[in-house]
């Protein structure tokens, strides 16, 4: 069997893909029918389908190839039953040519109403936790608010799901559309100008069998794809919902936040008064102090012999000379710390480049 080199090209393609050509014989008559069907790559399935129809001998050969798609050989098997050991088999009739194909279609739409079926559970799911959901509203299922950043995940994680899955889907509308077309193409080729009417009722029966199998897949395939639009909506409203919730959650934090701020802010203006009230007391209080602490030292004493009562000591001076520099002392080491804290802080600043350098 001479299998078409694009056949073998495809089989290391993740996108999907399908291609009709007719060989024709020396006398100019349409010989044989090919198919390639290249089915893209999803989570249901990765197949490649190769199907040649020779309109000469009415024989049909087809090669598959793929994942998930082995559940197909009991329904080949039904429908187009081998001779046993014995020789005995029972017949159902003629088949039309294309009915393998459809018998594949309808495994891999089966997969893709699973895969849809549980991306619909999924979106219910994530709705649940949202609690935003026309189908399911469950206090006890909806997520706290240090859940929502990971349910923000989830949730565009399922969006990408469903992205993935619409084009497939779309695909599979494409492609039972192209195959109604072949359908009618190879029936052309099959009886001429003739009408199903004008065909033996056994193969216009198997016919309009294949054609309104053909129709109800593709009205299937259809109203799938608009599901899933419908799921990406709910998706997308459930994203917009988290993002209010984390956006709420944020404002009452910071409001929170302010209050707090604000009773900090009061208590500190209170402490403020009542040092200033404190500063205050010792300004009223600390000329007496000193007076008091000055009179007090041994350097003035009074006495009753005295004409005045009053008497300074001689040594006086050792005050003066002792408070004035240490005084000085004090207030340079102070000035000192000053400088050093400043020169610190620009070196800190230089280190993390906050600052850049003077040249």
């Amino acid at each position: 069997m001479r299998i078409p080199i694009s056949f073998l090209v495809v089989l290391a393609n993740n996108n999907g893909g399908h291609q009709v050509s007719t060989t024709y014989a020396n006398d100019g008559a349409a010989g044989s029918f090919h198919l390639l069907i290249k089915l893209p790559a999803s989570s249901s399935v990765n197949a490649a389908i190769y199907y040649r129809y020779d309109l000469t001998s009415a024989r049909s050969i087809c090669l598959i190839l793929g994942t998930r798609l082995q559940g197909m050989k009991t329904a080949l098997q039904q429908a187009f039953p081998c001779k046993s050991l014995t020789g005995n088999h029972q017949s159902h009739g003629p088949a039309s040519p294309l009915q393998v194909i459809n018998i594949l279609v309808l495994g891999y739409e089966a997969l893709m109403e699973s895969d849809r079926q549980g991306l619909d559970i999924r979106v219910r799911e994530l709705e649940a936790k949202t609690g935003m959901s026309a189908h399911i509203f469950d206090e006890s299922l909806r997520a706290a608010a240090n859940e929502h950043n990971a349910l923000l995940k989830d949730l565009h994680v399922c969006e990408g799901q469903l992205a993935f899955y619409e084009r497939t889907q779309k695909f599979q509308v494409g492609l039972i559309e192209w195959l109604q077309a072949q359908h009618e193409t190879l029936n052309h080729f099959r009886f001429g100008a003739r009408e199903l009417y004008g065909i033996p009722p056994a193969e216009r029966s198997a016919e309009e069998i294949v054609r309104s199998s053909f129709d109800l897949l593709a009205s299937l395939s259809r109203e799938r794809l608009e599901q899933v639009c419908s799921l990406r909506n709910r998706i997308r409203i459930q994203l917009n919902v988290v993002a209010n919730l984390i956006a709420q959650h944020d404002g009452r934090t910071n409001i929170a936040i302010a209050e707090a701020s604000r009773r900090i802010a009061f208590e500190t203006k209170r402490d403020s008064d009542a040092m200033k009230t404190i500063a205050a007391l010792t300004m009223v209080f600390l000329p007496a102090t000193f007076v008091a602490t000055l009179f007090g030292m041994v350097f003035f004493t009074t006495e009753s012999d005295s004409p005045s009562g009053f008497r300074v000591n001689s040594l006086w001076w050792i005050y003066v000379a002792v408070t004035i520099p240490l005084t000085m002392l004090t207030v340079g080491a102070w000035l000192g710390w000053l400088r050093w804290v400043r020169w610190k802080r620009m070196q800190d600043e230089e280190s993390l480049g906050l600052k850049e350098k003077s040249q």
